[in-house]
């Protein structure tokens, strides 16, 4: 009788030396995520960069020039927020300041991630107007979007052109260059880069239909309603 085959397992990302339960969690979470965004077309090649709040002074983040469908667990690395590397031997992601920029704007937000999303880019190279509203989805997942200036990829021109928008935004397209989504956990911050998106082929597919206008403000509001969110400041 011939040999039962194993089943080929993933495994889990090794923790770094001392590392708790929750970064342990947070660093499954990363790879985990890394590979939605390689798979979902948001990123290629070593596009894009995520991070996880650990604590008021510790964030976990990939490291710089690694592929996010293939994260292992020597890809990531521990700063502060100066960005000083605390744990690990990479070096980290060069977009670093602008998560560190997030973070301090927002102390609600507990991840970022940073990704190039297709469609979503193209409007910014076209000049069209961000697909804000267009869909219920959009409204209650995404909120406004904003739209940075172009800044120079890995400087501090970056995180200088989102300030203004941080406080206000959890959704940011960087004119020609890519979009960073906010969110309380991992997973909020990456259905948000998956959510823009598609919604940006919506608006692409309803221009070549005929129009594109975004839902009226009273839909809005009723939208958000009935998602047991407040509407929106007028």
């Amino acid at each position: 009788m011939p040999p039962r085959r194993r089943t080929a397992r993933r495994t889990p990302p090794r923790a770094a030396p001392g590392a708790g339960a929750a970064e342990q969690r947070a660093r499954a979470e990363l790879v985990e995520i890394g590979r939605r965004l390689h798979a979902r077309d948001l990123v290629g090649a070593a596009e894009g960069n995520l991070s996880i709040r650990l604590g008021p002074d510790r964030f976990l983040v990939t490291a710089s020039g690694v592929s996010k469908g293939h994260l292992g667990p020597d890809d990531l690395v521990v700063v502060n927020a100066r960005g000083e590397v605390v744990d690990g031997g990479r070096r980290a992601s060069t977009e670093l300041r602008m998560h560190l920029a997030a973070y301090a704007a927002r102390p609600d937000v507990g991840a970022v991630v940073h990704a190039h999303p297709i469609t979503a880019v193209a409007m910014t190279v076209a000049g069209a107007p961000p697909p804000s509203d267009l869909v219920p989805e959009a409204a209650v997942t995404l909120g406004p979007i904003a739209v940075a200036p172009f800044a120079t990829p890995g400087t501090d021109e970056v995180p200088a052109s989102l300030a203004r928008f941080l406080p206000d935004h959890d959704v940011l397209l960087l004119e020609r260059h890519g979009a960073i989504t906010l969110g309380r956990t991992l997973a909020e911050a990456f259905e948000r880069m998956e959510t823009l998106e598609r919604v940006a082929r919506v608006a692409v597919a309803a221009r070549l239909l005929g129009s594109c206008e975004p839902l009226p403000r009273a839909a809005v509001d009723r939208v958000l309603a009935a998602a047991g969110k407040p509407p929106r400041l007028r």
